[in-house]
């Protein structure tokens, strides 16, 4: 199988936040250390998503079980990055919903020959109100200045991700339908934002201030 060398940059720019996070791990908070977790298990997904395709079977089931915990280890990445205890109400209660929806989902309208577009708008939607509530948290606490906080970094990118791919996942099925020529040039989409978004990842990482 060949993948679009768009792709192939792509699932390489998934080792900067990692690598980056790995390095100043000791000097990271809770919440970029989580987040750093979840960056090295996303190139491990990556990494055996291509191991898969290449062997001649659908992955689709991969992107199902990995979409669970992306959302909630970004969600606990936002409540540790949150002082507010409303927000962290907030953000536990989104969670907690968000996995029971995925357990149901997997229980009973599961299909493993095809890409689960609704759980993955769901997802998208889950993380973009977490990223909101989170931003409006981190705008009110005025312990350092927005910009220098890591978690400004990673609800940008999660929201640039997230809303800008909620469209192209949700129509995934119907573009594998008109044929893999359509479905890559929409997918160039979603490669172009993971790649932003795993920049932004890395830049959360960097910042000298890790409140």
């Amino acid at each position: 199988m060949a993948i679009p060398v768009f792709g192939q940059i792509h699932a390489v720019s998934f080792l900067i936040p990692a690598a980056a996070g790995i390095k100043r791990f000791s000097k990271l908070s809770r919440a970029m250390r989580l987040l750093t977790i979840l960056c090295v298990l996303a190139c491990i997904d990556i990494a055996v998503q291509l191991l898969v395709a290449f062997g001649g079977m659908k992955n689709y089931f991969l992107s199902d079980y990995y979409r669970v915990i992306e959302v909630t280890l970004l969600c606990v990445v936002f409540y540790l990055s949150s002082v507010s205890k409303g927000t962290r109400i907030v953000l536990r209660a989104l969670g907690i919903l968000f996995v029971v929806i995925w357990i149901v989902d997997m229980f009973y309208f599961h299909d493993p020959h095809r890409m689960n577009s609704t759980m993955a708008m769901t997802s998208r939607t889950f993380l973009i109100v977490m990223s909101l509530v989170t931003l409006q948290s981190a705008i009110e606490d005025e312990r350092s200045h927005l910009l220098e906080r890591p978690v400004f970094w990673v609800v940008m990118g999660v929201v640039l991700y997230s809303a800008g791919t909620l469209l192209v996942v949700g129509l995934s099925n119907q573009l594998l339908a008109l044929g893999k020529v359509y479905f890559d040039v929409a997918w160039h989409i979603n490669w172009s934002l993971l790649i932003i978004a795993n920049l932004l990842y890395t830049k959360g990482m960097l910042c000298k201030s890790q409140a």
